[in-house]
């Protein structure tokens, strides 16, 4: 679902990067909050209850969209993609320290192969950058590792409430920013793209995400998040037609079939093991979970 999101800023036609941000978040944070009350409760309700650290996921995230544009415009594109691929090194070593969790031999080899398939991809064409740029990219894999990290440890119960924080954090920036430029006016095509790349992939994606910390450990989840990097020049070939050079596709495969046979073989075994009863995100969060069990327990 990450994956399509370049899609939908290519769509655009006369947004700037932060008034499709301002969109993007602001319908974001929108369906998220639809998602909780599908669950039976109001955004607020489950924002109260998430503890502080659900609530600096939320913010961390938030952040975590500006800095993206920021350094993207600032220092070349396949920069910041061999960086995101580190995210799996620093979430892993984090896991341990502050989680106790190990990562396996395997995994770091996935982890490890996937970094060179991304390094392949991007074929050394790094350009150049000013400092602030090169810090904020550099910054950007560190901060997606603490948020995994902050999602994995929480007692929270609702995977839609950093969600909410984050798409509604980075609205207020973006909004502010573009109201003192070009304005936050846009045609519907625009706001549609914002609907798109925030609401149904994020709004959508990210509680799917948070959730997923529930059965998968920390390092495995942002080695899955590799999957986006791979496909996103994929879909850009399919439309709008941008043609990837051939070591884009030789690494992209590289990468995939790392976190395909990880995948595979850790189902396969049952090494993905659900967590401690008040760690992580818990499925009771899920829409339609408690009507469910309780139709199954009444059939019985």
């Amino acid at each position: 679902m990450f994956s399509f999101g370049p899609l939908t800023f290519r769509a655009v036609v006369e947004a700037n990067e932060w008034q499709y941000l301002f969109h993007r978040a602001l319908w974001t944070g929108v369906v998220a909050g639809l998602v909780i009350v599908l669950g039976g409760r109001t955004p607020v309700q489950a924002i109260r209850v998430a503890g502080l650290r659900q609530l600096l996921a939320g913010l961390l995230l938030g952040a975590l969209f500006g800095i993206f544009i920021v350094a993207l415009s600032r220092v070349t594109a396949a920069f910041i993609l061999l960086l995101q691929c580190t995210s799996p090194f620093y979430a892993a070593l984090m896991a341990r320290l502050f989680l106790g969790e190990r990562v396996g031999r395997r995994t770091i080899l996935a982890m490890s192969a996937a970094a060179v398939g991304v390094l392949v991809m991007v074929g050394g064409n790094f350009g150049g950058g000013d400092p602030l740029g090169i810090g904020l990219a550099l910054l950007l894999p560190v901060c997606l590792g603490s948020y995994t990290v902050l999602v994995r440890s929480s007692p929270a119960e609702d995977p839609g409430a950093p969600t909410v924080v984050a798409g509604l954090f980075a609205a207020l920036v973006a909004g502010t920013i573009s109201l003192f430029g070009p304005g936050l006016v846009l045609p519907a095509r625009d706001v549609l793209m914002g609907f798109v790349g925030g609401g149904l992939l994020l709004g959508l994606g990210v509680p799917m995400f948070n959730y997923a910390h529930r059965f998968v450990p920390v390092a495995e989840v942002n080695l899955l998040l590799v999957t986006e990097v791979v496909l996103a020049p994929v879909w850009l070939w399919i439309w709008p037609g941008e043609r990837p050079a051939a070591t884009t596709l030789i690494g992209g495969g590289i990468a995939l079939t790392a976190v395909t046979w990880l995948t595979f073989v850790t189902a396969r075994e049952g090494g993905m093991e659900r967590s401690a009863s008040r760690v992580g995100l818990h499925a009771g969060a899920t829409p339609g979970y408690r009507r469910f069990v309780n139709r199954r327990n009444g059939d019985r």
